[in-house]
């Protein structure tokens, strides 16, 4: 009984043994694969992908003084060259662009602009005419800000351009009381607690209901497309000062 005692503990001991380095073995394997997944983890995380929830995108809330949009609107017709291009400008932009760097995908953006701050600045045209295309621009046929007082985008989502610091964003715009989709490129960037956009969008007026002005029987007239220009700056928001 003694010796069959002994041989238990005996085997006893090397099945501890034994257990322990199995044990540790799978800790050290456990520790390899950890360790060969954080180059990769670091990756994932350098670009914000995967893990939306480790980066906080910052928040900057826009600068109407330095800001601005400007609408192109070009004639047309027969007798175009009667006509006047037009050339609308507000620098009362206001709304929020959040961006998580150096994630494209993270840009988002809402701006509104009152309508009744796009005012014709065409250098060329005299004074009265461009009161009177002022007026048309405000009224019933055009913008019709008595019952459409603001102008407004939302961003639905962004995308990398071909070149770093460039986004093809797209997103919905509100004007004249219709809701549309566009997409357009953007160049922007984002240092010291500011950031910087510029782009230009096209859109055709007759998508949100908008006859385009003509007279003379149609042979002077503006076209149908135009082209809104935007020069955006803002600036990180006080709870975002980190």
């Amino acid at each position: 009984m003694p010796g069959g005692g002994g041989s238990g503990s005996n085997r006893l001991r090397k099945g501890s043994f034994q257990s322990a380095r199995e044990g540790a073995c799978s800790r050290k394997k456990a520790a390899v694969r950890v360790h060969s997944l954080r180059p990769l983890f670091l990756l994932f995380l350098s670009l914000g992908l995967g893990f939306p929830g480790l980066l906080q995108a910052t928040s900057y809330q826009v600068d109407s003084s330095k800001s601005r949009v400007e609408v192109l609107v070009l004639r047309a017709g027969l007798l175009g060259f009667l006509g006047h291009d037009h050339e609308i400008v507000s620098r009362k932009l206001s709304g929020t662009v959040r961006y998580t760097p150096p994630s494209v995908s993270s840009l988002e953006a809402d701006i509104t602009i009152p309508a009744l701050s796009l005012t014709v600045v065409d250098p060329q045209v005299p004074l009265k005419e461009r009161r009177e295309v002022q007026s048309i621009m405000q009224g019933e046929r055009v913008l019709d800000v008595a019952r459409y007082p603001e102008i407004h985008f939302t961003s639905t989502g962004a995308v990398p351009g071909r070149t770093a610091g460039q986004a093809l964003v797209s997103g919905s715009l509100s004007l004249h009381g219709a809701v549309k989709k566009i997409r357009f490129p953007v160049r922007f960037s984002a240092t010291g607690g500011e950031l910087r956009a510029t782009g230009t969008a096209q859109v055709r007026q007759t998508d949100f209901g908008i006859e385009p002005i003509r007279i003379a029987g149609g042979t002077v007239r503006v076209k149908d497309l135009v082209e809104i220009h935007f020069s955006l700056v803002a600036h990180q928001g006080p709870e975002d000062g980190r």
